[in-house]
C-alpha cells in the first residue's frame, strides 16, 4: 500500500533533519562564526584535543589518582604533550587547572623548530607572583608590581630592583673607550652569549676554537653572531677543516670585528654544540659579561692541567652540575658553597642572605662544571656591568631580594580554592600542523615536588567570519588539507 504524500515527506524530514543538524554542527566546529574554537575537558587522557604529558616514567597515568581526584601528576621534568589543531587559526590559548606541591615555577613551551628541537617558552605558573603582586601595563612594558609600590615601578631602569621572566627589556645606552688587549685562558664548552659594550664604536675579539669530535658525526662548523635587539648585524662561520673522523682538531684562531656601532649593548653569540670549545678569549672591549649559561669544560687532549673556574657574578641563584667524575667538587658563591658529589645532577647554589648585593666571586677549583645563573658572569671584575635585570627563577624570593617589579607576559592566575589554580598562556600559530608542547618544572626532583593537572582548555582564535573572511578561511583550510596530504 502506498503511503500518503505527507507521511513520506514527514519520514524524509525525520531522516534528514538529524543529518543536517550533524553536518551543521561539524561546520560550526570547523567554521565558528565568531572565529573561536574552544574545547574544555578533564585531563583524564580521553580528550581528542590534547594528549597528556609523557614520558611515562616522569608522570602518572591520566585518570583517577590515589587521592581520588582525576587528572595527571607530574613528578619529573621536562615532559611533553601535544594538541590537535582543528583548522587554520592564528593563535592558541592553553589553560590548565593545576595544583603545585613544592614547585614554585612552571614554564610551557611550544615546539617551533623540529630539527633543532627548539621551543618558544612562556611563563605558566609562579607561586611568588600568585599573591602580593598585581599585573600592570604601562606603554610597552608589561608585568607585575609589588603591592604597596607605585605602578611606575614597571618603568624603572634600576635593574637591581627589577626581574625579567621570559621577557625583553629596553637596553641601557652604554658606550666605552678602547682598553688594552686582555687575554683569558678558559675552556668554554658549547654555545655561549657574550653581552658587550662597544669601545669607540667597535667590538673586537680573538677566539681560539677547537672541535673535540666526541659525541656526533663531525660537522666541524660553528658560528659567531652579533645581534642588536632583533637585528642580526654579523654572522661568521668557523670551519675546522681537514677533520673527517673523531680525532680532535687543531686549535683555530678566529677574529671577530665590527665597527661603526652606536651606544648600546650588543650580544655576541657563539652558536655551537658541546663538541666545540673556546680555549682562549682576547679583547680590547672593557665591559663584557657572559650569561646566563657558563660551561667550563675539561682540557683532555688539550693540556695536562684542568682549567679552574673563577668568575664574578651578580647572580643570587645558580644551578651547578657536572658530567664527569673529575668535576665533582665543592663550588662556592661568596661565602656559600655546595658539594657537587654526583654527575648529571643539578645542585642549587644560592648566596647567603647577607650577601645579596653586588658582584661576588664564584669558583670551582677543578673546572669541568656547568653553571646556569639568574644573572651574568665576568672573568674580570672591572669588566662587569648589567645588560639587563636578573631572571626570575624557581629559587627567587622577590620580596626578600628587594624586587619591586617583574617584567613578564605572565597571566595572573585564578585562585580556584583548595590549592588549585587556573593558569594560562597563549601562542601565535604559524601553520596548521598539530602542536607539541614542553612543560618545564625546574628543580622539581630535588624538591620531591609534584605538579597536578585536573582540567584543561584549548582555545583557537582567528577573525570572525564575514563574506571576505570566509573566502580567506576556505583558502587557508584547503591549503592545510593539501599540506597534510602531501
Amino acid at each position: 500500500m502506498k503511503l500518503p504524500l505527507w507521511t513520506r515527506l514527514l519520514a524524509l524530514i525525520l531522516i534528514w533533519i538529524p543529518a543536517i543538524l550533524f553536518a551543521g554542527w561539524i561546520l560550526s566546529q570547523r567554521f565558528p562564526l565568531d572565529g573561536i574554537a574552544k574545547f574544555d575537558f578533564a585531563f583524564d587522557g580521553r580528550s581528542p584535543w590534547f594528549n597528556p604529558f609523557q614520558p611515562g616514567e616522569r608522570v602518572t597515568s591520566p585518570g583517577q589518582q590515589p587521592e581520588g581526584w582525576i587528572g595527571q601528576r607530574i613528578l619529573e621534568e621536562p615532559v611533553y604533550g601535544s594538541a590537535r589543531v582543528p583548522g587554520a587559526y592564528d593563535s592558541v590559548g592553553i589553560s590548565f587547572d593545576i595544583r603545585s606541591t613544592r614547585q614554585p615555577l612552571a614554564e610551557l613551551g611550544i615546539l617551533r623548530d623540529e630539527a633543532s628541537f627548539a621551543f618558544e617558552i612562556k611563563p605558566l605558573w609562579s607561586e611568588a607572583l600568585s599573591k602580593g603582586w598585581r599585573p600592570v601595563t604601562l606603554g610597552d612594558r608589561r608585568g607585575f608590581v609589588r603591592d604597596g609600590s607605585a605602578d611606575s615601578e614597571i618603568l624603572s631602569d634600576e635593574f637591581e630592583k627589577l626581574l625579567v621572566w621570559q621577557a625583553t627589556t629596553s637596553e641601557p645606552l652604554l658606550k666605552d673607550s678602547v682598553g688594552p688587549w686582555k687575554t683569558f685562558d678558559i675552556s668554554l664548552r658549547g654555545g655561549h652569549d657574550f653581552h658587550v659594550v662597544p669601545a669607540d664604536g667597535v667590538i673586537e675579539y680573538k677566539f681560539i676554537v677547537q672541535d673535540v669530535n666526541r659525541s656526533r658525526d663531525p660537522k666541524n662548523t660553528a658560528a659567531f653572531r652579533i645581534t642588536h635587539g632583533d637585528d642580526i648585524l654579523y654572522t661568521e662561520s668557523v670551519s675546522v677543516s681537514g677533520v673527517v673522523d673523531t680525532r680532535m682538531s687543531e686549535p683555530v684562531e678566529k677574529t671577530i670585528k665590527l665597527d661603526g656601532l652606536q651606544a648600546g649593548v650588543y650580544k655576541l653569540s657563539f652558536v655551537a654544540d658541546d663538541d666545540f670549545f673556546i680555549r682562549s678569549i682576547s679583547t680590547r672591549n672593557r665591559h663584557w659579561v657572559i650569561g646566563p649559561r657558563l660551561y667550563v669544560g675539561d682540557t683532555v687532549g688539550y693540556r695536562a692541567t684542568s682549567t679552574p673556574l673563577i668568575v664574578y657574578t651578580n647572580s643570587i641563584h645558580t644551578v651547578v652540575d657536572t658530567f664527569h667524575k673529575e668535576g665533582m667538587q665543592s663550588v662556592t658563591l661568596g661565602s656559600a658553597s655546595v658539594k657537587v658529589d654526583k654527575t648529571h645532577t643539578p645542585f642549587v647554589l644560592s648566596r647567603s642572605s647577607s650577601e645579596r648585593a653586588g658582584w661576588k666571586q664564584l669558583s670551582a677549583g677543578k673546572g669541568n662544571v656547568r653553571v646556569i645563573g639568574d644573572g651574568f658572569f665576568s672573568f674580570d671584575a672591572t669588566a662587569s656591568f648589567l645588560p639587563r635585570p636578573r631572571r626570575l627563577t624557581a629559587e627567587t624570593d622577590p620580596v626578600t631580594e628587594g624586587i619591586t617589579a617583574v617584567l613578564t607576559s605572565y597571566e595572573k592566575p585564578t585562585d580556584l580554592g583548595d590549592g588549585w589554580w587556573r593558569v594560562a598562556t597563549r601562542y601565535a600559530l604559524r601553520d596548521t600542523q598539530d602542536l607539541k608542547f614542553s612543560l618545564g618544572l625546574p628543580g622539581i626532583v630535588s624538591r620531591t615536588g609534584a605538579f597536578d593537572i585536573r582540567a584543561a582548555s584549548v582555545e583557537y582564535r582567528r577573525p570572525a567570519l564575514s563574506i571576505p573572511q570566509l573566502l580567506v578561511t576556505l583558502r587557508r583550510e584547503a591549503s592545510a588539507i593539501l599540506n597534510r596530504i602531501w
